[in-house]
């Protein structure tokens, strides 16, 4: 649900602002995350401050009939997974390792361990340079750019470090490892 709502999220801000004023903008947004949230509360999910989040920067937006409100959540998004990288790293409990170990069919060896926590370094830079395209597209003025980058642009960044990622454990780690 989060993956859906932050794909559509910049594009319904957008085309809504085209067509209604910022607080009726700021109670669709307000109510759809409402109705998100509603959702994991069910599943009593820890990802349901996401769309708390979204609600109080709705409302925010609504009494100060700003639209900078709504452009910015992206970028907090951003700044805040970016700090949750950084601190898993720190702490030496790697969230990418938490992952790993949870859908691994195989137990996962120490060394791989050791190489998925040093990925986790990878990771936050990757975070940090998401959050500076974010912040980019924050200050620029074509509305546009903040647009595509925000909804669907900066999947395109992880998908790419995905594969970088994937490449080098395949053709360095592992290779390393079975020599």
């Amino acid at each position: 649900m989060s993956f859906i709502f932050s794909l559509f999220y910049a594009p319904i801000v957008f085309l809504s602002l085209r067509y209604f004023d910022i607080q009726l903008v700021s109670v669709i947004i307000f109510i759809m995350s409402g109705t998100w949230f509603i959702f994991l509360k069910t599943k009593k999910e820890l990802s349901s401050l996401f769309p708390l989040f979204y609600m109080l920067v709705a409302v925010i937006s609504f009494f100060s009939e700003k639209f900078l409100v709504l452009k910015i959540i992206p970028l907090f998004i951003s700044v805040f997974f970016s700090l949750f990288i950084l601190l898993s790293y720190l702490k030496k409990r790697s969230i990418i390792l938490y992952f790993a170990e949870k859908f691994s069919k195989m137990p996962i060896s120490e060394k791989e361990k050791e190489y998925i926590h040093h990925s986790t370094l990878f990771w936050f830079f990757i975070t940090l340079l998401n959050t500076a395209v974010h912040l980019s597209a924050f200050l620029n003025p074509n509305l546009y750019f903040w647009l595509y980058y925000s909804s669907f642009g900066w999947y395109f960044l992880f998908i790419l470090a995905g594969l970088i990622q994937f490449f080098h454990r395949r053709y360095i780690f592992l290779r390393r490892e079975n020599v």
